[in-house]
C-alpha cells in the first residue's frame, strides 16, 4: 500500500486507491446527495487503511449501481450530468481503469510479485 515510484511526493498505491474512491464520491454527490451523505469521506491520507478502502469501494459501487438503476427509469437522465448515464458510466470506468493500470505498473516496476491465483483474480469478472 505504501509503494510508489515517485521521487516528488506522488501518490502511493494506497493513495491511488483512496483517490479513486474520492473521485467516485464527487460524481455521486452530484447525482444523489442523499446517497453521498452515507458515504465515508476518504481522503489521500486514508490510503494505508485497507478496511476503509474496502468499505469505500463497496459503498460507492452500491451507490453507483443505484444511480444506474434509477436512471433506467428516467430515460437515462442523471441529476448533475447533462448527457446522462452513458457518459457518466464511461467516465467512471475510464478513471478506475487508468488508476488500476497505474497501480499495477507501479507494483510491477517496484518488483512486487503476484502469485498466479492473484494475477487471475484481477480478471475474474464472473467472481465480482
Amino acid at each position: 500500500m505504501e509503494t510508489t515510484l515517485s521521487t516528488r511526493g506522488g501518490r502511493t498505491v494506497g493513495q491511488q486507491l483512496a483517490h479513486v474512491i474520492w473521485n467516485r464520491n464527487q460524481k455521486i454527490q452530484l447525482a444523489d446527495k442523499e446517497a453521498f451523505s452515507k458515504l465515508p469521506d476518504i481522503q489521500r491520507e486514508h490510503g494505508h487503511d485497507r478496511g476503509m478502502l474496502r468499505k469505500g469501494f463497496e459503498l460507492t459501487a452500491a451507490a453507483i449501481a443505484d444511480i444506474i438503476r434509477n436512471s433506467a427509469g428516467n430515460d437515462g437522465k442523471v441529476k448533475g450530468f447533462k448527457r446522462g448515464i452513458v457518459p457518466l458510466v464511461g467516465y467512471l470506468i475510464a478513471h478506475d481503469a487508468h488508476h488500476r493500470g497505474h497501480i499495477l505498473l507501479t507494483l510491477k516496476q517496484a518488483g512486487v510479485k503476484f502469485n498466479a491465483n492473484t494475477k487471475m483474480m484481477l480478471w475474474a469478472w464472473n467472481r465480482i
